[in-house]
């Protein structure tokens, strides 16, 4: 999904950073942002998923992250509860995080709360294309993120991001500012939009166990927020 409005938003990130030369097959690959929409999934993904290299430069982190769909049309007001809206929440910027890649068939060694990432990748009809790991200066995580695709009689496409940290990250803030409601036990706050096709998008801050997890899904269900919810109730 690619937005004008997060061209310009991630517009001053990127200015002034310096990073290393890239082989040409590397820059080239991460410019494939748009892939054609199927309800099949390629029959090639999970073996590209095991064979993925586990070291990532900062340019193609930066270049997956401009990929993402952060920007959310809020609704007036700002969700009621523990996280307060945007406004009160303290942030942390791309340029303080360094990325890893990681597995995706063995997430749980990384963090339990990263199961169900891990669950999708060995399901017959999901895949995870990537998954990076960021961390601070200081070696602490500061979230995980990942893409992936679920078909359960429809089509789902996710951005994923699980953060550990206590600060929110930058991009993500204004998830907070969704409609708060409550699922089975679970806390989120819910913005919904259309996508530049017309389907449906869910933007999904769901707080669990202290951790926060953010879902962007476009589908044709216009109630894929679900989806993500229970993906965490089974994790």
């Amino acid at each position: 999904m690619k937005d004008k409005r997060l061209e310009e938003q991630f517009k001053g990130y990127f200015e002034g950073v310096t990073t290393p030369e890239l082989p040409n097959n590397i820059v080239a690959d991460a410019k494939k942002s748009v892939k054609r929409r199927d309800t099949r999934l390629p029959r090639f993904a999970k073996i590209a998923s095991i064979a993925a290299s586990f070291v990532l430069v900062f340019a193609v982190a930066a270049v997956l992250i401009a990929r993402a769909d952060f920007s959310v049309n809020a609704p007036d007001g700002s969700a009621d509860g523990s996280l307060g809206g945007s406004a009160a929440l303290p942030t942390y910027g791309v340029s303080e995080l360094r990325y890893d890649e990681e597995n995706a068939y063995a997430l749980s060694s990384v963090d339990g709360n990263l199961k169900f990432i891990e669950k999708l990748a060995y399901l017959n009809n999901a895949d995870v294309q990537r998954v990076y790991t960021s961390r601070f200066a200081d070696e602490d995580t500061a979230h995980v993120y990942a893409e992936a695709t679920y078909v359960a009689s429809t089509r789902y496409d996710l951005q994923i991001f699980v953060e550990f940290s206590d600060k929110t990250f930058e991009p993500l803030k204004t998830y907070a500012d969704g409609a708060a409601g409550t699922y089975r036990g679970i806390s989120y706050y819910l913005t919904k939009e259309i996508a530049e096709n017309g389907e449906p998008v869910n933007k999904l801050l769901a707080v669990k166990g202290g951790v926060k997890y953010y879902f962007n899904v476009q589908s044709s269900d216009e109630n894929a927020y679900i989806k993500c919810l229970e993906l965490l109730l089974r994790n």
